[in-house]
């Protein structure tokens, strides 16, 4: 298998930079397979169309089916290299960049800065070569729009992932979840949708909904917007709970699924819409959130002032701006040394 290409070469490329070399491993590049010319001639044209940064305008398994749709049955993918370190020079050359980062992950995994990975199956048994695993990666900072070959829609928020299998809805539709997602699916009686989160499963039933299952030790929560969804831990024995639109359902750690009613729906699913949305959570909550969300390392330095309760909605605020409205209501400050921002009490 060819050593995958650096999405730099492609982006020097297309800024008119590439250097011999570039240009040497870019001819190899595309006399590797056919695909590839389609590939950079997609990639092209989104450098010069208005498309906004992260529109939702990829369809994530028709790409791949018809940029690599021989690979699944013949070898691993090769992926391209999505490291997010982008070189700055002139406006026009950075827009230039910025389009051409979106439009490689657009055709390759989704929109934003993402990867596409493929990993080994965890069934025992199953053969990494027939059974691939697709994974979309959502990165700190990042949201990710990814639409399956069924048709199925998925907002992936800041730190998530997503993984399924290369033959995703030909027998089944089971996803896996790490993070928070929001689901819009496209309903098949034959063939039901399942999101696997944390030990718990969630049954689409014609639904649009949102679940949360970070790896922070919190218990899984799922919200309908739309439709029903059946929701219980995976394997238990109790029936499932059926959540209708407007109920919040949480899997408790003895499987038990709780069922809360006339929840505000719109406070679970705005983040698909930019929001930071912090309600009731303590501040040592509040700063993995807003960490996750910017990419930063926040340390509450007081054990009291950590277990502070704050409830705020913010939208298209600066990281700044968020925590200057935070301590403020806390009487606490706050200081970056480069690294980690620390939040101590004002009179500390």
């Amino acid at each position: 298998m060819s050593e995958p290409l650096d999405w730099r070469i492609i982006d020097r490329h297309l800024a008119g930079e590439a250097s011999p070399a570039d240009a040497d491993a870019l001819k190899r590049w595309l006399a590797e397979d056919p695909h590839h010319a389609e590939l950079l001639a997609q990639l092209r044209a989104s450098t010069h169309d208005d498309r906004p940064l992260g529109a939702d305008a990829w369809n994530v398994d028709a790409a791949w089916t018809r940029l690599s749709g021989r690979i699944a049955g013949e070898r691993p993918a090769s992926h391209l290299s999505l490291a997010p370190q982008v070189a700055e020079s002139s406006p026009a050359v950075r827009r230039i960049r910025w389009r051409t980062v979106s439009a490689i992950a657009g055709a390759v995994a989704a929109a934003g800065v993402v990867a596409l990975l493929w990993r080994t199956p965890s069934t025992p048994g199953q053969s990494s070569a027939t059974s691939p695993t697709r994974e979309v990666v959502a990165a700190r900072a990042q949201q990710t729009h990814v639409t399956l070959i069924d048709g199925t829609r998925v907002v992936l928020n800041a730190g998530s992932r997503l993984r399924y299998a290369s033959d995703f809805g030909r027998a089944s539709r089971d996803v896996e979840l790490e993070g928070e997602g929001y689901f819009d699916v496209v309903h098949d009686a034959r063939r039901p949708f399942r999101v696997r989160a944390h030990g718990s499963v969630a049954e689409d039933l014609g639904t649009r909904f949102a679940i949360r299952a970070y790896a922070d030790g919190s218990p899984t929560q799922v919200v309908v917007a739309q439709g029903s969804v059946s929701l219980a831990r995976d394997g238990a024995s109790a029936r499932p709970a059926r959540l209708m639109p407007g109920q919040l359902g949480r899997v408790e750690r003895d499987g038990s699924v709780h069922v809360v009613d006339d929840v505000d729906v719109d406070r679970w699913v705005s983040w698909t819409r930019g929001a930071l949305v912090l309600d009731g959570l303590s501040l040592a909550e509040a700063a993995t959130e807003i960490g996750r969300r910017y990419d930063v390392r926040i340390v509450v330095a007081d054990t009291e002032l950590a277990r502070r309760r704050v409830s705020s909605h913010f939208h298209d605020a600066s990281l700044p701006d968020v925590l200057d409205a935070l301590t403020l209501a806390l009487g606490a400050r706050w200081a970056n040394d480069g690294v980690t921002i620390v939040v101590r009490s004002a009179d500390r």
